[in-house]
C-alpha cells in the first residue's frame, strides 16, 4: 500500500526546470505566456511529452489502486488532480489552436513562426487554411475583379502581403521577471530599464520578447 502511494507522484513528476517547478506547474505557466502573449509561442514539446506519459502512467496507477477500499480517498484526490491537469492541456492546446486560426496565413508565410508549432498544429494549419482559403474565395474573392481577388493582397499592384492579419506585437502586457538581467532597451529610441527578479512591468510586448523565449520573464 505504501508503495502504491510512493508511485503516485505526477505533480513532482519529470526533471526539474530551473525554477524548481513541477511539470503541472510549468504547464500553468506556459498557459498564461500563450494567453497573453499576442503571437503563437514555442510549443512545448518535452515539458507536454512529459506530462502525457505521466497522465498514462497515473492512470494506470489508480486502476491498481481504486479496489482497495483503504485508498478510496487517495484515489479521489489523485483524480481531482488529474483532472486539473487535464484542463490545463487541453486549455493550452485550444488557446494555441485559436492563435492559428487566426493569424493562419501570418504563421504559414513566416517559416520561423511555423516552426514554433507542433506537427500536429502544423498539419491542423495547413488543412485550416485550405478550408478557409476556399471559402473565401468561394464566397468572395470569385466574384471580384483578377486585381482584386487575391487573399492577400488588396489589389495585385501592391508588393505587400497587407491583408495578412498578424499580431501586434506593440501591444502592451504585464509581466514578471523570472531572472535578474540588469539594464534592457525597452524601446526604439534605446531607453532601458533595470530588470530585477520580482519585479513587475506594464511593457510593451515586443521588448520582453526575447525575455520570454528565454524564460527570463512571465506573462500575467
Amino acid at each position: 500500500m505504501e508503495t502504491q502511494e510512493t508511485e503516485f507522484d505526477f505533480p513532482q513528476s519529470g526533471p526539474a526546470s530551473t525554477s524548481g517547478r513541477s511539470d503541472a506547474e510549468q504547464l500553468k505557466s506556459a498557459l498564461q505566456n500563450e494567453k497573453a502573449a499576442p503571437e503563437i509561442l514555442q510549443y512545448e514539446t518535452d515539458l507536454i511529452a512529459r506530462i502525457e506519459q505521466n497522465l498514462d502512467y497515473q492512470d494506470e496507477q489508480i486502476e491498481l489502486m481504486k479496489d482497495n477500499d483503504d485508498m478510496k480517498l487517495l484515489v479521489e484526490i489523485y483524480l481531482s488532480e488529474l483532472s486539473r491537469v487535464r484542463y490545463l492541456l487541453r486549455a493550452y492546446l485550444r488557446v494555441r489552436l485559436q492563435k492559428v486560426e487566426r493569424h493562419v496565413m501570418h504563421i504559414l508565410d513566416n517559416a520561423d513562426v511555423a516552426a514554433r508549432l507542433s506537427a500536429k498544429e502544423a498539419q491542423f494549419a495547413r488543412d485550416y487554411f485550405v478550408l478557409f482559403g476556399g471559402h473565401m474565395k468561394a464566397a468572395a474573392a470569385n466574384h471580384l475583379p483578377d486585381a482584386f481577388s487575391s487573399l492577400v493582397r488588396q489589389a495585385s499592384a501592391h508588393p505587400g502581403k497587407d491583408m495578412v492579419p498578424a499580431p501586434d506585437l506593440d501591444r502592451h502586457v504585464f509581466c514578471r521577471v523570472l531572472e535578474d538581467r540588469g539594464n534592457v532597451t525597452v524601446d526604439e529610441e534605446g531607453n532601458v530599464a533595470e530588470f530585477n527578479r520580482g519585479d513587475l512591468f506594464v511593457i510593451r510586448y515586443r521588448a520582453v520578447q526575447p525575455l520570454l523565449a528565454e524564460g527570463a520573464v512571465e506573462l500575467l
